[in-house]
């Protein structure tokens, strides 16, 4: 067993999204391309079948097979940290076992969302997958969708269990990222956030990294938002930070994630589709976010566009 202990995700993350047919089948072309986007952008890890992948919406099979084909087109040693969306205890650990044989380092590992949880109802039942996983596990503070805060006292504690690595937080909640990060001090455990919009404050307080929507688009954009910071050069990360913001706001339109499937087809990337039965975005919505990225100086075809910024802008 490969213990937490053993693995500290830092760095960029990219929160992969899952490229499929207006059917809802897996696009394996739409896949290889952007799994090599992201990897040629520098990312440094990456997480398929989250939120932003649709896991949630996606077979176990599916699951596992986007895991599979993504750990034989990244390079060997680059973490992959596929999303596990709870439904019962004994499924997931099952599905942990399936994540481990498909190649994944490790698991991202969300609360289920139907029933209130209870603080110690989600400590116990970290710890129950936590020790008989064959990988190490991810908690994923995400309360929008799961309705389930992980209280930092219940992070401090999981902390120190030898098969947890570290937390995604996408709560856009910076005091409870403060906590967080206090709460698992001196522990051998990584405080990743899932907010692109606020890297430069998460790094200020001590996150390791990030996990990040916006890398399967401007992967390069957000890997100098991290660099600078970890040079030294704030004042660099916090104007990257700005152009990035620009970016990620204008993709958080319609049904989460359609802007960012759009904004892939838009690229070049794939087709727009969701995960059925999510929802894509309007042609209102499309025309304005094309405009936008546009302005950002990303338009059809353009891999990577945005890092020279819009024409005339500085960089």
């Amino acid at each position: 067993m490969t213990t937490g202990a053993s693995f500290h995700p830092t760095g960029t993350m990219v929160a992969l999204a899952t490229p499929v047919h207006a059917d809802g089948t897996l696009d394996e072309g739409g896949l290889e391309r952007l799994v090599h986007r992201v990897i040629s952008g520098g990312v440094d890890g990456i997480s398929p079948v989250g939120s932003t992948g649709e896991g949630a919406l996606l077979t176990r099979a599916q699951r596992h097979a986007v895991c599979r084909r993504v750990r034989e087109l990244a390079p060997p040693g680059m973490p992959v940290i596929a999303g596990l969306p709870l439904v019962t205890l004994r499924e997931g650990a099952a599905e942990l076992d399936a994540l481990a044989a498909a190649g994944a380092t490790a698991a991202l590992v969300a609360m289920p969302s139907y029933y209130p949880l209870s603080d110690d109802s989600v400590l116990r039942g970290y710890e129950t997958l936590a020790d008989h996983s064959p990988i190490p596990l991810l908690l994923y503070n995400i309360p929008v969708y799961t309705k389930v805060v992980i209280a930092p006292e219940v992070v401090g504690r999981l902390a120190a269990h030898p098969s947890v690595a570290g937390i995604k937080d996408s709560s856009r909640d910076m005091q409870y990222q403060a906590q967080v990060i206090y709460a698992t001090a001196g522990a051998d455990f990584s405080v990743l956030t899932g907010t692109d919009t606020l890297l430069v404050a998460s790094f200020t307080l001590g996150a390791a990294g990030t996990i990040a929507a916006s890398a399967n688009l401007v992967p390069e954009l957000l890997t100098r938002v991290y660099r600078a910071f970890a040079e030294g050069q704030v004042s660099e990360a916090l104007s990257l930070q700005q152009r990035l913001t620009r970016i990620v706001t204008a993709c958080r339109c319609g049904y989460a994630p359609a802007g960012w499937k759009a904004a892939l087809e838009i690229a070049g990337v794939c087709a727009a589709h969701p995960v059925p039965p999510g929802t894509a975005l309007s042609a209102d919505e499309r025309t304005g976010l094309a405009a936008q990225l546009a302005a950002e100086g990303l338009t059809a075809g353009q891999a990577g566009a945005a890092e020279a910024g819009p024409p005339g802008a500085a960089g």
